[in-house]
C-alpha cells in the first residue's frame, strides 16, 4: 500500500515531500506516510497583504543646531543622547546659561524696557508665563510686568539679575529634542551663531530610498518595520521627499514612514533595518502555506485535503497572491478550516 502511493506521488515544493495525485488513499497507508514525512496546515480565510522588501534606516526626527549665543567659554554641554527640554539649559557659556524656550521666531534683537512691541516679545511672555514667572497674560509689549518676571527667572536659575535679556541668552525651538552631534567640547570659545551641537526630534521615523515612479510611493502607504533586534513594528508612509540623483546617476525618492510604536523600539537610533511596503491586498480569500501547493498534471497546482478519516485527496486550485510564506487559492471544493498536507 505505501509503495503504491509513492508510485503515483509528485514532488511537493523542495522538500521532498511526496503526495499522491488524483485517488483516495487508504487511510493506514496514508496516515503512515504523513507520519514519516508530511504535517498538516490549515486553509484559512482572510486578508492576505503582499509585500515588497526594501532597506531602510532608523533615527530620530530631523532637529536642528544649536548655535552660539555670547562668545566666551563653552563651560557646560550635555552629552550626545541626552534630551533637552523647554526651560532647560542648553549649555553654559562662561558658566552662564543658555536657556532653551519654546517658539517658532528666532531671538533676533535684546529683551528689554522700552523696546518695540512685537511678537517676539509676546512670545518669550508665553515662556515666562508658562514657567510661572509672569502673572498677567502675553502681550507684544514688554512693560514692567515682564522686566520683574524676567527678573525672577534670573534669580532662579543663577544669573545676574538685570531685567533684561540680551541676545543670544536664549534659543527658541520646538518640542524635546535630543543631542545627537557636538560641535564643540568644554573649553571651546564659543562664537555668535556658529554651531554648537546638533539635535533630533525624540520621535523616531525610518527612511528608505524608492525608485522614481515605483508603486510603493503613496502616502499613507502600510509597512512593517523589523528591526535588528527582530520584532516587527507596523508602521505608515507619512512624507515623500525631492527625488535625488546620486553619483551613477540613478534617481530615488526618499520615504519618510512614521507612526512606529516607541515602547517597541526603545533606545534603537541610526541602525539599519527592513522594510516590508504592502504592495497589494487581497479581501476576504482563501489561503494555504507555499508549500502546501503540488504539482499537477496538467502544469497546474493540487493540495492534499486531508479528510475526516484521515484519508487524503487531490484538490486542484488555482493559486493568487503570493504573500510571504501563505499564497492565495480558489478552488470549488476548497473551504475554510479544511487540513491540508505540507512538509513536517
Amino acid at each position: 500500500m505505501v509503495t503504491a502511493c509513492i508510485a503515483g506521488a509528485a514532488v511537493l515544493g523542495t522538500g521532498g515531500v511526496l503526495l499522491a495525485q488524483g485517488v483516495d488513499h487508504p487511510a493506514d497507508a496514508d496516515a503512515l506516510s504523513r507520519s514519516i514525512m508530511t504535517d498538516s496546515a490549515t486553509v484559512e480565510r482572510g486578508d492576505l497583504s503582499g509585500t515588497s522588501t526594501k532597506q531602510g534606516k532608523l533615527h530620530g526626527t530631523p532637529g536642528a543646531t544649536v548655535p552660539g549665543g555670547p562668545e566666551g567659554t563653552l563651560t557646560s554641554i550635555p552629552s550626545v543622547g541626552d534630551v533637552i527640554k523647554p526651560r532647560d539649559v542648553l549649555y553654559r557659556v562662561d558658566n552662564t546659561p543658555v536657556v532653551y524656550c519654546s517658539g517658532v521666531l528666532p531671538q533676533w534683537r535684546p529683551f528689554e524696557q522700552g523696546m518695540d512691541d512685537g511678537p517676539d516679545v509676546q512670545q518669550l511672555e508665553e515662556n515666562l508665563f508658562a514657567w510661572g514667572y509672569l502673572d498677567e497674560v502675553a502681550t507684544r509689549h514688554f512693560d514692567w510686568h515682564t522686566r520683574v518676571a524676567i527678573e525672577k527667572w534670573q534669580k532662579d536659575t543663577g544669573q545676574k539679575v538685570t531685567g533684561t535679556i540680551e541676545q543670544g541668552r536664549i534659543w527658541f525651538g520646538l518640542g524635546d529634542q535630543v543631542v545627537s552631534d557636538r560641535k564643540l567640547s568644554v573649553g571651546n570659545t564659543v562664537s555668535p551663531g556658529a554651531p554648537v551641537y546638533d539635535t533630533q526630534g525624540t520621535t523616531k521615523v525610518v527612511t528608505v530610498d524608492l525608485p522614481v515612479g515605483s508603486p510603493l510611493l503613496r502616502i499613507g502607504g502600510k509597512v512593517a518595520v523589523v528591526l535588528p533586534t527582530g520584532p516587527r513594528v507596523a508602521g505608515k508612509v507619512e512624507a515623500l521627499g525631492d527625488p535625488v540623483t546620486d553619483e551613477e546617476g540613478a534617481t530615488t525618492t526618499p520615504v519618510t514612514i512614521g507612526s512606529l510604536d516607541s515602547s517597541k523600539i526603545g533606545d534603537l537610533d541610526r541602525v539599519d533595518v527592513t522594510v516590508d511596503f504592502v504592495s497589494e491586498t487581497r479581501k476576504d480569500v482563501l489561503s494555504v502555506p507555499v508549500t502546501a501547493l503540488g504539482a499537477a498534471s496538467d502544469g497546474g497546482f493540487v493540495v492534499e485535503v486531508i479528510g475526516t478519516a484521515g484519508a487524503t485527496k487531490s484538490v486542484p486550485v488555482t493559486v493568487g497572491l503570493f504573500a510571504g510564506d501563505r499564497v492565495e487559492v480558489t478552488g470549488g471544493a476548497l473551504k475554510a478550516g479544511d487540513k491540508v498536507v505540507v512538509p513536517a
